[in-house]
């Protein structure tokens, strides 16, 4: 049998852990490709939003951090005006009921959501059925 030199055997034993080295930094690479990909996957999202006697309209729905949004029509239905992307957040929002968020997965394109009515309370002077009266002065009838 033949003998290698201490020298050879590292050269072999070096090549064979850098190609490990570089097999498994390619799987890991192409793995965060295909995640980075399928957050750029833009749909067109639709929707009805209903509460308690049926569909509501006018319900505001924005993508949340932004201005962007549109509103239910008569019929509780929307469609959002920009494509959305995996991992977004749009915000359902109607005054009397509970405001809800839903994050867009990889295969949303559709939302059928129920809001919940939220008990509100309007804090205002009593009505006290006294003409109003300005409190400036009347510099101009003189």
């Amino acid at each position: 049998m033949k003998t290698l030199s201490i020298s050879k055997s590292m050269q072999i034993c070096m090549a064979a852990i850098l190609f490990v080295i570089t097999v498994l930094y390619t799987n890991k690479a192409q793995a965060q490709t295909t995640t980075a990909e399928e957050h750029t996957i833009e749909r067109t999202v639709k929707g009805i939003i209903s509460g308690t006697d049926g569909p509501l309209k006018d319900v505001n729905v924005f993508l949340k951090g932004t201005i962007t949004g549109t509103t239910t029509n008569g019929k509780g239905e929307f469609t959002f005006p920009t494509p959305l992307n995996t991992g977004d957040v749009l915000t359902f929002s109607y005054l009397g009921y509970t405001t809800k968020n839903v994050k867009i997965k990889k295969d949303t394109t559709f939302i059928a959501l129920s809001l919940t009515e939220e008990y509100v309370e309007f804090v205002g002077a009593p009505n006290s059925n006294q003409p109003y009266k300005s409190k400036q002065q009347k510099s101009l009838e003189e």
